[in-house]
């Protein structure tokens, strides 16, 4: 018999309102479609069903609670967004609330599946992050400021460096690919390091961004040792992470997701990481991409299963 729902009716009336809120300030605007509408249902749904898995799995709530937050802070947002940036989005909230529903009657193996969970909550911040961008018209507006810097609170919570150490650690990326590199570990490490504390007051966003990349592109090269069917993928990076993400997936994250990881590798590798060689940005455009980088890594390593690997 399905759950009944365990949000609190203030909870219900405080997302209703925040939603309702943006309405008159953008009348006109993308929030009134019917697109729109839809997604602020899957995030409902995706919360709805990672709250009550949590109450039920505490021990491994972390994940949960994650996706919980994540659903909190994009339903404010999604009255920017334009039919076709939620229609992108839908998929993926969809896919979250299917794996969360399913936590809830599970009764071993749990913790690998809550690993997907959390994969694809931290898939959807990356997805964001890369919608809401300095170019959007809306970007200094001080209404949408509130709500984006609520959210950025949100995505950069400080354990997510660590949980992504861990899971480079954990899937045996702490080791160079080859023996004049780096490894990969040392690579993100780098990243960070080089926008917490940078070389001179100066330091280019390059410092850090290129690490970064540079990281990813060995995670790739790694993952794709570890497959246990070689592939020809040649330097197609979208076909590269979709035979990763098909090979290595935890069985609980669907196809979409793998797509979604690639589309969101190409922006990326394409865009925001790359583009740093060529241009000075500010500090405050830095983060955001050392932060939508970071988590599309840690949506990737939570979202495969180790057993998979090639041994």
């Amino acid at each position: 018999m399905k759950r009944p729902s365990i949000l609190s009716p203030w909870i219900r009336r405080t997302i209703s309102r925040l939603v309702n809120r943006a309405k008159p300030r953008l009348s006109g605007r993308a929030d009134t479609h019917p697109v729109n509408e839809r997604l602020v249902t899957e995030i409902k749904h995706a919360r709805d069903e990672a709250q009550q898995a949590y109450v039920i799995t505490r021990d491994i709530g972390g994940n949960l609670q994650w996706a919980i937050d994540e659903a909190d802070a994009t339903i404010p947002l999604v009255p920017y967004m334009s039919p076709p940036q939620a229609e992108g989005m839908i998929g993926l909230w969809s896919s979250l609330a299917s794996q969360a529903g399913e936590l809830k009657g599970i009764l071993g193996e749990i913790s690998m599946d809550s690993d997907a969970v959390g994969g694809t909550a931290s898939l959807s911040s990356a997805r964001a992050s890369g919608i809401f961008t300095p170019g959007v018209p809306f970007f200094h507006d001080s209404d949408f400021q509130n709500v984006w810097r609520a959210y950025e609170v949100h995505a950069s919570r400080p354990q997510l460096k660590d949980e992504v150490e861990k899971l480079l650690i954990r899937f045996g990326l702490d080791k160079p690919q080859h023996p004049t590199e780096k490894s990969p570990l040392e690579q993100f490490n780098t990243a960070h390091e080089a926008f917490t504390t940078p070389v001179t007051p100066t330091a280019p966003a390059s410092t850090s961004l290129i690490p970064l990349r540079e990281c990813i592109h060995s995670v790739l090269d790694g993952l794709s040792q570890a497959r246990p069917i070689p592939e020809r993928t040649g330097k197609n990076q979208r076909r590269k992470v979709i035979s990763i993400g098909s090979q290595l997936r935890i069985d609980s994250v669907p196809q979409d997701v793998v797509q979604e990881w690639a589309d969101e590798w190409h922006d990326l590798n394409s865009g925001d990481l790359s583009g740093a060689k060529r241009k000075d940005i500010s500090r405050d455009e830095w983060q955001r991409r050392l932060r939508r980088g970071t988590l599309f890594l840690h949506s990737l390593l939570k979202g495969l299963d180790p057993s998979k690997f090639r041994q």
